[in-house]
């Protein structure tokens, strides 16, 4: 039971670090919040949020650790070639994978998505 946790904001990290996304994607970006999701026969995925800068659509994966799986958004990005990079927001500091059409970017750093200081790939 939740309530008999020590560290409530452990076992929550995924859905905070989602929500504090998705509040600065709507206060610095937009007034609606839009994601892709794909059912085929036994595998689905899903990319947390997307966001237009400069008319080009960009997936952006949430995590809440260094780690894990982006198999949703690497999918996205095959299936739309147009995109011009995905971006994981996560806990870590910046870093390209150019070979991988992603770009890594610290949490605290949604704010500045599509700023000209910030560069996308």
């Amino acid at each position: 039971m939740e309530l008999k946790q020590e560290n409530l904001l452990a076992m929550y990290r995924g859905q905070l670090a989602e929500q504090f996304v998705a509040q600065e994607l709507l206060a610095w970006h937009s007034s609606r919040l839009y994601f892709w999701s794909r059912e085929a026969r036994s595998s689905t995925a899903e990319v947390d949020y997307l966001t237009v800068i400069e008319g080009k659509i960009y997936p952006i994966e949430v995590k809440s650790g260094k780690g894990g799986s982006l198999r949703s958004l690497h999918l996205m990005l095959q299936k739309y070639p147009n995109c011009p990079s995905g971006l994981v927001l996560y806990d870590g500091s910046y870093a390209k994978r150019l070979e991988q059409k992603l770009e890594f970017l610290p949490l605290y750093s949604v704010s500045t998505i599509g700023n000209k200081r910030h560069t996308i790939v």
